[in-house]
């Protein structure tokens, strides 16, 4: 019994024996390869130089040019077109008539005037009372308005005649207006056209004026009476206070100072 316990400690004491070698030189193995690992890249170092043992790789040569990051061309926004209004044309010329120098226009004077008040530059209106054709074409209508000015003007004395004078600067035809420049005869008080318009007092009442130059008496009356319309002018020349009057609605004749083209 005691032979057989004495073998298994002996055996024991074997196994324990064989199995602590086994781990020291496992341990010595293993301590020989982290010191030559160590040794081959060193992952620290301490204070004061220490030259890395064994053989250290270089490091990988940089490029000469590294390459760049490809860019992605951008698409380029199309600029909004600015919206441009089309220039609208311009509108044809219309062609004109001419109405020449020296055409005759009848104006109703619608403004009253007398040559005792008016002035040189005064306005009148008035207008046209006829048509005014040119060959085959009215360029004037009836109807059309005239705007004017007195040009001259004298008061009637004793011994002188009162005058009065009138011109036409513009008109407006067919809503277009036009500058014109038109002139007449001047009206001078007694004188056979001035008696036409009824500018002064004409056939028998021009007669009592004569009578009343003369004497005044009923028998001058008479006698002026029957020399008429033909005496008068002398009878207004030698009378004092005779002035030229126009009323609304008298008709002068203009004549036309230059061409006018008249749009059609």
């Amino acid at each position: 019994m005691r032979h057989r316990t004495w073998i298994i400690l002996s055996l024991a004491v074997l196994l324990a024996a064989f199995v602590a070698g086994c781990g020291a030189k496992k341990e010595s193995a293993q301590n020989a390869t982290d010191s030559t690992a160590f040794a081959t890249n060193p992952t620290e170092q301490g204070q004061g130089n220490i030259t890395p043992q064994g053989q250290v790789p270089p490091p990988p040569p940089e490029a000469a040019n590294p390459p760049q990051p490809r860019r992605e061309p951008v698409a380029r926004q199309p600029r909004p077109r600015t919206s441009e209004q089309p220039r609208p044309a311009a509108p044809a010329e219309s062609p004109s008539a001419m109405v020449p120098s020296g055409t005759s226009v009848t104006v109703t004077v619608n403004t009253k005037l007398n040559s005792e008040t008016a002035q040189v530059g005064d306005p009148w209106t008035g207008v046209v009372k006829d048509n005014v054709t040119v060959g085959d074409k009215v360029l004037i209508p009836a109807g059309s308005t005239v705007s004017g000015t007195v040009s001259a003007v004298k008061p009637a004395q004793k011994g002188d005649r009162a005058m009065l004078d009138l011109a036409v600067n513009a008109m407006t035809i067919e809503g277009r207006d036009y500058n014109v420049e038109a002139t007449t005869e001047a009206i001078i008080a007694g004188s056979p056209r001035a008696r036409n318009l009824g500018a002064i007092a004409g056939g028998a009442a021009a007669g009592a004026l004569i009578g009343r130059a003369v004497g005044g008496s009923g028998k001058g009356a008479l006698i002026g009476g029957l020399l008429g319309g033909a005496a008068a002018g002398g009878a207004v020349a030698k009378s004092k206070g005779y002035q030229v009057e126009l009323k609304e609605g008298t008709p002068l004749t203009f004549t036309t100072s230059q061409a006018v083209a008249i749009k059609r």
